[in-house]
């Protein structure tokens, strides 16, 4: 697309408007044959545009590893959406904006990573962070639909650890930018297993699905976090604590809303 004079800027935008329209063809039916069908060929047209929009400096291993989160975080919102009870165009339009507005930073952020790999940029540090908020946040809504479908606690625990680890593969690749290194599959592995096995207890509870992911989150957020800085030879004490702690406070806040709801209602 070089010689029509578009840059990488341009088909970045381009990209967001069009998976943004193709969210709100997907999320008008109602059918769920019909929206389910349409929800798989988002999927898809999300890959195909992300690949356009980020060919430049593109690999074979990137166009595996790098579009993971893109096409995982579409997949995360709209089937989410999903779960409310009526479709209508008061929230659809606010959803379809946030949804816009967060693929073009995160297509930015994979952009980022794709000319980091060859090159150092300044960007780098924000994007790291812009992955980490990413992949807790499509954790939660993966977590949210998953739990929703009220699946046998080991369907629960197989799939939520495995959503975990592609995910995480794809945000620990980030740190070295080269290959899948046994070290990161290794991570991701044991990260997904522990989350899935922290989905599956969750599966005996009596609570509503988001309810449920929101508990899971401050253990992925910290599991995530503490792994994140031993892959990068940055951890100590300090950050151990400081992560155990953040993840503590945030289950500790969940569940008391949580029982003060039980309560009253």
């Amino acid at each position: 697309m070089n010689h029509l004079g578009i840059n990488k800027r341009q088909k970045i935008i381009i990209s967001s408007i069009l998976i943004t329209i193709c969210f709100l063809i997907t999320t008008q039916s109602s059918n769920i044959l019909y929206r389910t069908q349409l929800a798989l060929g988002l999927i898809a047209i999300t890959y195909l545009v992300s690949l356009w929009a980020l060919w430049d400096e593109m690999t074979k291993t990137k166009a595996v590893i790098l579009l993971i989160a893109p096409t995982l975080f579409c997949l995360s919102v709209t089937s989410f959406y999903f779960l409310f009870k009526e479709i209508r165009w008061l929230t659809r339009l606010p959803v379809a904006v946030f949804f816009g507005l967060s693929f073009y930073i995160l297509l930015l952020t994979q952009n980022v990573f794709n000319i980091a790999a060859i090159r150092n940029i300044p960007l780098y540090r924000a994007a790291t962070a812009a992955s980490f908020i990413f992949t807790i946040f499509t954790c939660l809504l993966l977590y949210s639909v998953l739990f929703a479908f009220n699946l046998p606690f080991y369907w629960n625990g197989a799939i939520a650890g495995f959503l975990s680890f592609i995910l995480l593969l794809q945000m620990f690749w980030t740190i070295e930018m080269e290959r899948v290194s046994s070290q990161i599959l290794v991570y991701a592995l044991i990260l997904g297993l522990l989350i899935g096995e922290g989905a599956l207890a969750l599966s005996f509870w009596n609570l509503s699905p988001v309810v449920k992911a929101l508990i899971l989150s401050p253990l992925v957020y910290s599991l995530v976090g503490i792994s994140n800085e031993q892959l990068r030879n940055k951890i100590n004490r300090g950050v151990v604590v400081e992560y155990i702690t953040a993840g503590a406070v945030l289950f500790g806040v969940i569940f008391f809303i949580t029982s003060i709801n039980s309560v009253f209602l």
